[in-house]
């Protein structure tokens, strides 16, 4: 993104910018609105604990549409097999840019023709009571024998997220475009399990981690009679838990339950836990630790890796496209190797890398020793193919899609299907 303010303004102010730059591209802005998906009615129970008849309260959903909205500018040579859009073609066989258009042959390398081409896509939306955020950026320049590439990509639903420089060389060889070269990307910290990130929360007291990371209290509370007289110190007397049994109606002792104290034991005492507000939200430890523990490890383990910011790697990136187009049938296809990869930062993947040869080896997360910047062999790759082929004049089939998988977070999209266009019907007598 910063790659392309830069361009953008560096020209702004000469002819070249309007002339070459700016010609033919086309700017959009949109926004649709979607009935939401129907849900009924919510019941919470709001009392009748004691007693046994519950209090049930109705709360009517508050139902929100879905909703995109999109803005962005593009300026990218037009394969044969695609169709025209835009003001300009729209009702002449064209069709308008909405921001909702998914050309996988946006990700491939090269373009059909050499020179400046870009993309600036921004979508925000709610799709059945998600809110997500799409953007895709780029700016490529395409030579004779060279080919350079900028942007960033967010993918929100799928949770992939990286900026990238790509230079490469370029050489056809018997109609496939081979390229070699270096991609540089930045992204959030990938690969690395809540264990190695921090060691704190489960190598002490968790109680103490969690009064300290989360903001909750915990403070003890205590049966009438379980307190005795201890030398100097009060002590707490251990207390057997008894039932009924329901069938022969003896009175059994309970060795194995949901206590906080060993073996079922109960010590006459337990800890209540309030949030940051105060607010009494478990009245045990065990109540605590099942039931609101996870979620507020996830959320804290997610704001640790947003502070760590983005991390570094340079990587080596082989090339291959491939396009034919007749009236009959097309191809176009591309994919990019990296195989080799530099990590310049301590969370970099080779470390995530690492950590799972560590993992294999059965050592504990705790013991883990992060490597210095250094190369690291591991496979990232990308691929698209759109194919198209007319059977006859009015039948034709057609597949085409993406695939990427960077840092073991695969992101894709595939689609087949089949076109037939009636032109006449005739009469049975």
């Amino acid at each position: 993104m910063k790659l392309i303010v830069i361009i953008f303004i560096s020209t702004a102010f000469s002819g070249y910018f309007t002339d070459n730059f700016l010609k033919y591209s086309t700017a959009y802005v949109s926004y649709n609105v979607n009935s939401p998906k129907y849900q009924e009615d919510r019941f919470s129970i709001v009392g009748g604990l004691a007693s046994g008849q519950l209090e049930v309260e109705r709360t009517e959903r508050q139902l929100e549409g879905d909703y995109k909205m999109s803005f962005g500018l593009r300026k990218i040579g037009r394969f044969k097999y695609e169709s025209k859009k835009g003001v300009k073609s729209a009702g002449n066989g064209g069709d308008w840019y909405s921001g909702s258009e998914s050309n996988p042959n946006q990700s491939a390398t090269f373009g059909p023709v050499n020179g400046w081409e870009y993309l600036i896509k921004w979508t925000k939306g709610r799709q059945w009571g998600e809110e997500y955020l799409n953007q895709e950026s780029w700016i490529r320049y395409t030579g004779n024998w060279f080919v350079a590439k900028g942007g960033f990509t967010q993918i929100g639903l799928e949770d992939v997220e990286y900026a990238h420089a790509d230079l490469r060389l370029k050489k056809n060889i018997s109609g496939i475009d081979l390229s070699f070269g270096f991609k540089h990307r930045q992204h959030p910290v990938y690969g690395f399990p809540a264990t190695v990130l921090d060691t704190t929360w489960y190598k002490g007291s968790w109680w103490d981690f969690a009064e300290d990371a989360f903001g909750w209290d915990d403070n003890m509370w205590f049966v009438e009679g379980a307190i005795a007289a201890g030398e100097g110190d009060v002590a707490f007397e251990n207390m057997q838990i008894y039932a009924f049994d329901p069938i022969t109606g003896e009175i059994i002792t309970i060795d194995d339950g949901p206590f906080y104290n060993n073996n079922g034991e109960f010590w006459g005492y337990d800890w209540y836990w309030a949030d940051e507000n105060g607010v009494v939200l478990a009245q045990t430890d065990r109540e605590f630790f099942l039931y609101h523990f996870p979620a507020l490890l996830e959320e804290y383990m997610d704001d640790l890796k947003n502070d760590l910011g983005y991390q570094r790697e340079t990587s080596i990136v082989i090339g291959a496209d491939f396009y034919h187009y007749t009236q009959n049938w097309w191809v176009h296809a591309w994919g990019n190797w990296l195989p080799y990869h530099y990590g310049h930062d301590k969370y970099s993947y080779h470390n995530a890398n690492h950590y799972l040869e560590h993992e294999e080896k059965g050592m504990p997360d705790h013991m883990f020793m992060y490597m210095e910047s250094m190369w690291m062999a591991w496979d990232d790759y990308d691929f698209g193919a759109i194919i198209g082929i007319k059977l006859q004049t009015n039948l034709g089939v057609f597949a085409e899609g993406r695939y990427l998988n960077y840092w073991e977070r695969p992101a894709y999209d595939f689609k087949v299907g089949l076109n037939y266009q009636f032109v006449k019907f005739f009469k049975v007598f």
